[in-house]
């Protein structure tokens, strides 16, 4: 998720009494300071983006393809939850169908896996002014858990990435963290901009606020990555921060005119990204567990 979606969630006060259910050094370290969450959840399991050398190509660093329509091109990512997280993805989608059969919400019921498309996005800047360049989804394909990504290369791709997501988004229910509030909207203007008729979903579930009702008890707060930490058992090992994506794409985009170059840059956002949606579906699973 980006920084800014952060402004939306429950971030408790360094100085507020710490809620009955949290200890205090999850709140603040023995100086008064926000302590390392991971050692407190005692997350022992941490994902990192597999190292690129500035060389490597797209095929090499992304493992897609281009895709071409009469939007344009953009760059397609469809990869098995398997390749970001082997551990956890490999039962993901059989807790996923379990969930469905319990859901968190009766929003959610009579809801499939196959009725649903995860998605975060990653933007260039805090107002849908400026273009997106990455919608992250997951989707449930033949039974099996896929990572999709729609990638532009460059802002002229944005409009056939965007296009291309509309498509797969037709008839489905959105689940997105803070989408309502961020990604949704900011998805909208960008399709009016690009003059790109993007279907409206099925329904939107934002687990953000499911998040909050189950867990703000219980942690220091409701970002994404603490409840990956809290709630899912799992951390990241130099994530990119999320203030730092815009300017990395823009670096990117500075060497992508010599061909074979710049690959590298974007892969610790498209790990980012895939993860926060990774993230999301296992949301879904613990909050059906009763976790």
């Amino acid at each position: 998720m980006s920084s800014w979606e952060e402004i939306a969630n429950q971030v408790a006060p360094l100085d507020a009494p710490p809620p009955q259910k949290l200890a205090t050094g999850a709140r603040r370290g023995k100086d008064g300071k926000r302590g390392n969450l991971g050692e407190v959840f005692g997350v022992s399991r941490y994902l990192e983006c597999p190292p690129a050398a500035p060389g490597d190509g797209p095929e090499t660093v992304w493992g897609g393809w281009e895709e071409s329509g009469r939007d344009g091109s953009f760059y397609f990512i469809d990869r098995a939850v398997t390749a970001y997280d082997a551990e956890q993805g490999a039962n993901l989608g059989e807790r996923l169908t379990k969930a469905m059969k319990r859901p968190p919400s009766s929003f959610l019921e009579g809801l499939t896996p196959e009725d649903l498309v995860f998605c975060d996005i990653e933007t260039t800047g805090l107002s849908s002014s400026q273009p997106l360049f990455l919608i992250g989804t997951m989707v449930s394909v033949e039974g099996v858990l896929r990572l999709q990504l729609y990638l532009a290369r460059d802002p002229n791709e944005e409009k056939a990435a965007l296009a291309a997501f509309g498509a797969k988004l037709r008839g489905k229910t959105l689940i997105t963290f803070n989408g309502k509030s961020f990604d949704w909207p900011y998805i909208e203007a960008r399709a009016t901009r690009n003059l790109v008729k993007l279907p409206q979903p099925q329904g939107h579930f934002d687990l953000l606020f499911a998040a909050r009702r189950r867990w703000r008890s219980q942690l220091p707060n409701c970002r994404l990555q603490t409840l990956e930490m809290g709630i899912c058992g799992r951390g990241r090992q130099g994530d990119i921060p999320s203030s730092r994506i815009p300017e990395q794409y823009y670096d990117f985009l500075e060497m992508a005119d010599t061909p074979g170059q710049g690959a590298h840059l974007l892969a610790p956002i498209l790990f980012h990204n895939a993860l926060d949606v990774l993230t999301m579906a296992e949301l879904i699973c613990c909050l059906s567990e009763g976790k």
